[in-house]
């Protein structure tokens, strides 16, 4: 089967973020089981390649041009957002008519959120499209304040949720993305097949030594440095737990992102930091690239995701779960499905609850251990070649074959 999965987002040169890892797992198990894959990202240079073979997955770059300054118009700039995503969504189609005269492929699978689909589902004939809802902006327009989404949300909203209504098929990583786009748009959840996104889970697999109580014990945070990933409430709770637990230390592994008042949140959080004297047990990486963050996830003992934002599935927890870590996460969107009962789930926001989450597994090495073992055992449910498989299967139901 020939597979096209269309998403701006593809490493390395647009990122590695969610929906990004997604599409690069998820194309390498497909390869692996004999599918052919085309992979339809951006580009935002020239100097990127337009063609390149990604270890035996096709990746095609379409040139988007950065328009930055439309932006920068006043009252109109707010509303630049929405008319550049129906620009780029119609340069995917022209790419996607191109591969049909070629090589057409059997299905497209497009993310939802931007509304990459828009125009290539409002067109006929058509391939069979599937829409994968990793997280809506109409969904994550709710947990950002007006300034960290400082663009009109209406327009991007319709073009989303007439991609969605578009499709042929619809999936989601989670049951819980699921019953919520379809509150949100009113119809049936069933219209959902929930297949969790894919993971390299051997790629993160680590060996790791005994501990005793006296040894450092390293708290991971992975993410970039945004309020919404809960750096704050972290940042609340360090002090308490290093108070009573002087051999603890906190890791930040992530890129800096400005506060929107002046300065940015490591310079924030180092100055909190220094003015609760525990400066000293408090690092900060910046981005990393992918080997060392594997180093990181070997040396630490527990991972703490207490993310404000909603996520559909989250990789951090899985990549965690996959190094048998300890993890601690909130109990939002769908991780508490991708975490199960392998780890500790507290509310989001409360930095007494993770206080106490994180005072109980420093102590207990005992329950440190048994919570490895645990979240191994339930990463192994996103093993990326058995996901590839799950998703051939609805590929080819689609497909009526």
């Amino acid at each position: 089967m020939h597979i096209a999965l269309v998403n701006r987002w593809y490493p390395p040169h647009t990122g590695f973020g969610g929906i990004a890892i997604y599409d690069n797992y998820l194309a390498h198990a497909l390869v692996t089981l004999g599918h052919r894959v085309t992979v339809l990202a951006a580009r935002w240079s020239p100097d990127v390649p337009a063609y390149e073979d990604d270890s035996g997955v096709a990746v095609r770059r379409i040139y988007f041009s950065p328009r930055d300054r439309l932006n920068r118009i006043p009252l109109l700039g707010r509303y630049a957002r929405p008319l550049l995503q129906v620009l780029y969504s119609r340069q995917v189609t022209r790419t996607l008519n191109q591969m049909a005269d070629d090589d057409s492929p059997d299905v497209v699978e497009f993310a939802e959120i931007n509304a990459e689909g828009w125009a290539y589902l409002r067109q006929r004939p058509r391939r069979p499209v599937v829409v994968r809802c990793h997280t809506p902006t109409f969904v994550l327009r709710d947990y950002y304040t007006p300034t960290e989404m400082p663009f009109d949300t209406v327009w991007t909203t319709r073009l989303e949720q007439d991609c969605i209504r578009r499709a042929d098929a619809l999936t989601a990583p989670s049951h819980d993305m699921a019953r919520t786009v379809a509150g949100c748009m009113g119809f049936p959840v069933e219209r959902f097949t929930v297949i969790p996104n894919p993971l390299d889970v051997q790629a993160f697999a680590v060996e790791r030594g005994e501990k005793s109580a006296d040894d450092e014990i390293i708290v991971l945070h992975v993410g970039r440095l945004d309020r919404t990933k809960g750096i704050e409430v972290l940042a609340q709770a360090i002090p308490a737990v290093v108070r009573a637990h002087p051999q603890v230390r906190f890791v930040y592994v992530g890129a800096d992102r400005p506060t929107g008042q002046g300065d940015t949140w490591q310079q924030r959080l180092t100055g909190y930091f220094a003015q609760a004297g525990v400066e000293q047990h408090v690092t900060f990486t910046g981005p990393v690239d992918q080997a060392a963050l594997l180093n990181w996830y070997r040396r630490a003992d527990i991972a703490v995701v207490p993310s404000l934002l909603y996520e559909s599935f989250s990789y951090t927890v899985a990549q965690a779960m996959a190094a048998g870590l300890a993890v601690i996460a909130t109990r939002m969107g769908g991780i508490p499905e991708t975490l199960g009962e392998a780890g500790l789930s507290v509310e989001p926001g409360q930095a007494e609850m993770l206080i106490q989450a994180l005072n109980t597994l420093v102590i207990n090495t005992e329950l440190r251990s048994k919570m490895s073992a645990m979240t191994r055992q339930k990463a192994i449910n996103y093993h990326a070649p058995n996901i590839a498989e799950r998703t051939i299967q609805f590929y080819k139901l689609l497909r009526g074959n």
